[in-house]
């Protein structure tokens, strides 16, 4: 099967090289472009540095939505706007406060990441921080009573290992060879997650923390599963009920006030968390265009985007500054050479990805497909293709073709003008969890480049995704290969073939 899978794929190949038309002048003209005119580092500021971290529904996604549209507008892009995407019931939620510090038996400062979505303490809270240890439910209901107004310690996850492997790591032959095999011969071990069992007990963090809950403590802590910095995440909707202040803390800190109880000493923390809840938020896209030329075909749409909404406490660089920065940076490319494309090149920066693909699946249901009656939209038959772009801050290596084997000569073709840079890789693989997802399921060619990996786990979702961990030229790179690809998509003959 897998010889006929090649056989098929070198015949289709030699069939379309003969057909894709590749324009070398313009392919040149991006890269001097970029070489001589990026504007990425100001995007970076802009985008990041002054429009801050963009929790859905925050007053700074509101910022970052007024920012995103005013760089479009810059950039004379043809109809920039804030386009509603879907109703968001749980509004907005920032942080005006937070301090944590242990206090006995000595002082150190703690440096806290409320939990988004999760109350303050309405001022300080000063006292005895209490661990839980139970491993069992008989254990844990004797706790039944004692926890109400207490600073509770939740269970550790992690397990330190020191690591002597670099941080950072770019792709080899070896790994992009492995990451175009197809199908996939090995299957990755999930990594174990908190909601999941914790070693040496019969209880899974979810139970610990639904029982922690309901005896209304003033502050839950967490040990955040990130060493040095702690990590980034959101109470979930479907968690009904008033919710106690939450924090995540470094696992350090964590380690630290867990040895000292669990060897008998008193510890005391204090903590005054402050947050601000808004009840009137919707979630948007912030969308543009290249207008298409050809009379026949300036009506359908090559799509490029990435996410705009981020966590709380670091304004996404990585997770997805990085990905839009590189979009929008195409766009100027390809506004700033004067490329007359046959179809319209929209960019969409999406609203509410890290709570549920919010931005773009509202945008798919409302243009493309109903997802549940299948009733086509106005979109459905004039979207060539969409490209995406979220693995982090990496320099793009190659494109996953989401097992869309038909495009794969084609993107084969695309990539030759670029092969000295390192984008050589064309993967059948389909990958998951981001925005092209939406298009993917409406059945739209939609498509997620492969990233150097860098050190995409030591930031994403951390309070330290900040924009000194970006590669410029990594960047750069990237917005020329984005240019490249909606320009070839936009001018062909054909629309992109579908699965």
């Amino acid at each position: 099967m897998k010889s006929l899978l090649v056989f098929l794929m070198i015949g289709v190949s030699s069939v379309m090289a003969q057909t894709e038309k590749i324009d070398l002048t313009v392919a040149q003209k991006i890269k001097q472009e970029e070489q001589l005119n990026s504007d990425i580092e100001r995007l970076s500021y802009r985008l990041l540095d002054y429009a801050g971290p963009r929790l859905t529904g925050s007053d700074g996604m509101e910022r970052g939505y007024k920012v995103a549209k005013e760089m479009m507008e810059e950039y004379k892009l043809s109809n920039p706007r804030i386009e509603f995407a879907r109703d968001w019931p749980r509004g907005g939620w920032d942080i005006e406060k937070a301090y944590a510090a242990m206090t006995l038996p000595y002082y150190i400062p703690i440096f806290p990441a409320p939990v988004a979505w999760t109350n303050g303490t309405n001022g300080p809270v000063k006292g005895d921080v209490v661990l839980i240890t139970a491993t069992n439910d008989k254990e844990l209901q004797a706790l039944k009573g004692t926890l109400k107004g207490k600073i509770v310690l939740m269970p550790s996850v992690t397990d330190y290992k020191i690591s002597f492997e670099p941080m950072a790591r770019r792709h080899t032959e070896e790994s992009l060879k492995q990451t175009a095999e197809y199908p996939i011969t090995k299957v990755q071990p999930r990594r174990r997650r908190p909601a999941q069992a914790i070693e040496g007990s019969e209880l899974s963090y979810a139970e610990i923390l639904s029982f922690v809950h309901k005896e209304n403590p003033a502050v839950i802590i967490h040990e955040s599963g990130n060493y040095s910095v702690p990590g980034l995440n959101f109470h979930k909707l479907e968690e009904a009920g008033p919710v106690p202040c939450e924090l995540n803390i470094a696992c350090e800190n964590h380690g630290l006030m867990e040895r000292l109880i669990r060897n008998g000493e008193k510890v005391e923390m204090e903590v005054d968390i402050a947050v601000k809840f808004e009840s009137d938020r919707k979630i948007y896209n912030v969308i543009a265009e290249i207008p298409g030329t050809d009379p026949k075909l300036k009506d359908e749409l090559v799509i490029i985007g990435g996410h705009l909404d981020c966590y709380h406490m670091s304004p996404g660089a990585g997770d997805d500054g990085a990905g839009f920065i590189a979009m929008l940076e195409a766009m100027r490319i390809l506004k700033a050479i004067g490329v007359q494309p046959r179809r319209t090149i929209r960019v969409a920066f999406w609203g509410g990805e890290e709570v549920g693909l919010h931005g773009s699946s509202g945008y798919v249901e409302q243009f493309v497909q109903d997802p549940v009656t299948k009733e086509k939209k106005k979109e459905y038959n004039k979207i060539s293709a969409y490209f995406n772009s979220d693995y982090g801050p990496g320099k793009f290596r190659g494109i996953f073709t989401q097992d869309n084997l038909q495009v794969y000569p084609i993107f084969t073709e695309w990539m030759q003008p670029f092969l000295d840079t390192g984008f050589t890789t064309v993967s059948n693989r389909s990958v998951g969890s981001t925005d092209h997802i939406p298009f993917d399921n409406a059945g739209i060619p939609a498509f997620q480049f492969i990233q150097d990996p860098m050190e995409w786990g030591r930031h994403s979702h951390r309070t330290q995704d900040f924009s000194d961990r970006l590669v410029l030229d990594d960047i750069r790179h990237n917005a020329v290969i984005v240019a490249w690809f909606a320009y070839n998509a936009a001018m062909r003959d054909e629309m992109m073939p579908r699965k």
